[in-house]
């Protein structure tokens, strides 16, 4: 491939190299540029462009090497996308297993459905979509500013720049919120409506920008506070007095912190649930010397809330600023700590951060093809630099996304068909970085615009384009790549760390895979399947059981009735054992009151099967309490089951796994993962069955989310 370079006052030279790499760009056709600034930085590129073109013609001898060390194989399934991307960096993925992607008309939205029912290979995901919003501009993309244009956007034509996911309990049911930033700078917060279908919003932050114009540092003309990138905190609890005068309570926060065209960060506080603009509890401002601030990231530790926020700049440089929220609101130091001061020209395209074990966080950064790794620590109000690490040119192209493991593993692609994972050393004398390409069959990996992990980062999602030989267009697709081994997600599983089932979709979803694969439940859980009492993981060995009886009867005609029979017996007593722990819990709220029927007759029914007798609180007789009405025979309905419910006249109805009624009224939530029915929080007659109940988001069960 020939590159012509036409300098003022010279001669045409043509350069014959198989890539070339100029100031963190490839371009295509000829770029005129000053022959002074040739003469500074142009030589250094085009030597470590050559080094690039040699570590790409021996990539494939250190593939196989890699994915041994990282026990990486990719995923069959591939997901296409029907629009084209203009920008890079357009996948995140949420700690609730939402994949969302941005592209030139509107944003999909991918939710990984993990069901013990479902035995199958492959991901089973509802996707939905956001289209490109009626009020935003179209067209020339003539307000964007030259140095936000500048290594970050692809096409000039508007669509979505980039998607940012919230941490959980931000939306009003306990989940996510998705953040989208178009061409045109439009900042918007979307929440998924009770249907799980259809997206609405929640806050348009042009609404809440508010800068005195004197203040401004562009005269090009554009708002102030035109956003080029942003993200989120996470989430932390401030205290409070409480309005009775009887100690503290907590609040839950949470920031946002978005970049602008003229170099200003603003940093937006918000009480949790984000519900509308009343949300926002602070707005503050950190004026940098930059002109264009190209990425962020905030440098997350133990320590709650977040130590600073890292700010990567066109020309290069990268700093940290410290960050003070208790007492009060966040407050940042008029000066920040510069951790990288080289200028090379390099445009900072990616950060991310991650806290250390002991103390001191990660923070890693791309700047065109290379990586930066930077471990700082904050004491005080400082922040102090303690080591850097830097690798050579690991791809051909600048690095178009980049993902930091829980592991702290860096995964970087390319617009090329490259892919590469960096392994950070901690040692005596520092840090240091060891790349190796990830063999992927470059076949299906093509011009990667992004990539993203799971929260326990099992898998990797990159999106990937191919080109259309008719028409010239760029498919998107999304491929997947699993980073543990079988050993590895099991530990995890039942780790006291792990937390719910609900908030682990990635390890579950990893387990169904394997298992429908193998037939069989891998080898390392099989012992939690018959623990007894069911007291260290019930709601794992309630799943487990799901899922065994579920590949047994795929067997068909080679299924054992004898084996099914024993595990749906298992299965009803850690089904009742759950009930139980649920109802200890209930009696154990000063806020639930005294429940009424059918949780009444739940207990008398459960103490008549001869569960709990001394666990279970003690009640009235169950006459005093009246059986539930069948709504289409007005027929009485006995309680048989703490699951199912029939009325006399065999009419068949679910049982709410949070009150134990009938659930009659439509809609009722269901359980992602074991398929479970819950009412709904405002079900009718949800009074006579203590509404404080319904409140929960957690299946009694599993623990799966109910929606």
């Amino acid at each position: 491939m020939s590159f012509i370079l036409i300098f003022e006052g010279t001669s045409t030279y043509t350069i014959n190299i198989q890539q070339y790499l100029f100031f963190g760009c490839k371009f295509t056709n000829p770029i005129q540029i000053k022959w002074s600034l040739f003469l500074q930085t142009g030589v250094k590129y085009l030597k470590r462009a050559a080094q690039d073109i040699r570590m790409e013609d021996s990539s494939s001898s250190n593939a196989t090497a890699a994915n041994e060390k990282t026990s990486l194989s990719l995923h069959p399934q591939v997901i296409p996308l029907d629009h084209e991307a203009c920008s890079v960096d357009i996948i995140d993925w949420s700690d609730d297993s939402r994949i969302a992607v941005a592209t030139k008309k509107g944003v999909y939205c991918l939710s990984l459905l993990s069901s013990a029912d479902h035995i199958d290979k492959n991901f089973k995901i509802q996707k939905t979509f956001i289209p490109l919003s009626a009020k935003t501009k179209g067209g020339s993309g003539a307000n964007l500013s030259e140095g936000y244009r500048h290594g970050q956007v692809i096409a000039t034509e508007n669509g979505y720049r980039t998607v940012r996911w919230s941490p959980l309990e931000c939306g009003a049911n306990g989940r996510c919120l998705l953040t989208t930033l178009t061409l045109d700078h439009r900042l918007v917060l979307h929440c998924l409506q009770h249907s799980q279908l259809q997206w609405q919003e929640v806050l348009d932050f042009s609404a809440l920008e508010s800068t005195p114009k004197e203040s401004a540092k562009s005269d090009d003309g554009l708002a102030k506070l035109f956003a080029t990138d942003m993200q989120w905190s996470e989430t932390f609890c401030k205290t409070k007095d409480c309005d009775t005068g009887d100690g503290f309570e907590l609040d839950r926060h949470v920031m946002l912190a978005v970049a602008t065209s003229s170099g200003q960060v603003v940093v937006w506080g918000f009480k949790c649930p984000i519900i509308d603009h009343t949300s926002a509890a602070v707005q503050q401002q950190i004026e940098t010397p930059s002109k264009c601030i190209t990425c962020l990231a905030w440098v997350q530790d133990e320590n709650n809330p977040p130590g600073g926020i890292a700010v990567g700049h066109l020309d290069g440089t990268i700093s940290i600023w410290p960050i003070a929220v208790d007492p009060g609101s966040p407050t940042f130091p008029t000066t920040p700590t510069v951790i990288w001061k080289e200028q090379d020209l390099l445009a900072v395209t990616s950060m991310k951060s991650r806290p250390l074990e002991k103390s001191g966080s990660i923070l890693v950064a791309s700047k065109g093809p290379y990586v930066m790794c930077f471990e700082v620590q904050k004491s005080g109000d400082n922040i102090t630099l303690l080591h850097t690490a830097w690798t050579d040119a690991i791809h051909p192209m600048p690095i178009s996304g980049l993902a930091l493991s829980t592991e702290h593993k860096i995964y970087t692609c390319c617009m090329g068909s490259t892919m590469t994972v960096t392994n950070i050393r901690r040692n005596e004398s520092g840090l240091s970085l060891e790349a190796f390409p990830i063999d992927t069959k470059s076949s299906l990996l093509k011009r990667g615009y992004g990539i993203a992990r799971s929260k326990n980062s099992v898998f990797l999602g990159c999106v990937s384009g191919l080109t259309d030989t008719l028409n010239g267009v760029v498919k998107l697709q999304m491929n997947f790549l699993q980073l543990k081994a079988q050993e590895e997600v099991a530990a995890a599983l039942v780790s006291p760390k792990a937390g719910s089932l609900g908030h682990n979709i990635d390890l579950v979803e990893y387990v169904r895979q394997r298992s429908s694969s193998d037939r069989s439940l891998p080898p390392d859980l099989q012992s939690i399947l018959y623990e007894e009492p069911p007291m260290t993981h019930p709601h794992l060995q309630f799943f487990l059981l799901k899922l065994s009886i579920a590949l047994e009867k795929e067997k068909e005609d080679l299924a054992d009735e004898g084996t099914v029979k024993d595990l749906e017996d298992k299965l009803e007593r850690v089904t009742t054992f759950l009930a139980v722990k649920h109802i200890q819990s209930m009696f154990g709220r000063e806020e639930t009151g005294n429940p009424m029927s059918p949780l009444m007759r739940t207990i008398e029914w459960l103490k008549k099967e001869g569960h709990g007798n001394t666990d279970l609180p003690a009640t009235t007789s169950v006459t005093e309490h009246p059986a539930e009405i069948c709504r289409l025979c007005q027929g009485p309905i006995e309680f048989e089951d703490v699951r199912a419910a029939r009325c006399k006249n065999g009419h068949s109805w679910e049982r709410c796994c949070l009150t134990f009624a009938a659930c009659q009224v439509v809609p009722y939530r269901k359980c992602k993962l074991c398929g479970a029915a819950a009412l709904s929080k405002t079900a009718r007659g949800s009074r006579e069955i203590c509404p404080e109940l319904l409140m929960s988001n957690s299946c009694t069960f599993c623990s799966g989310d109910l929606l």
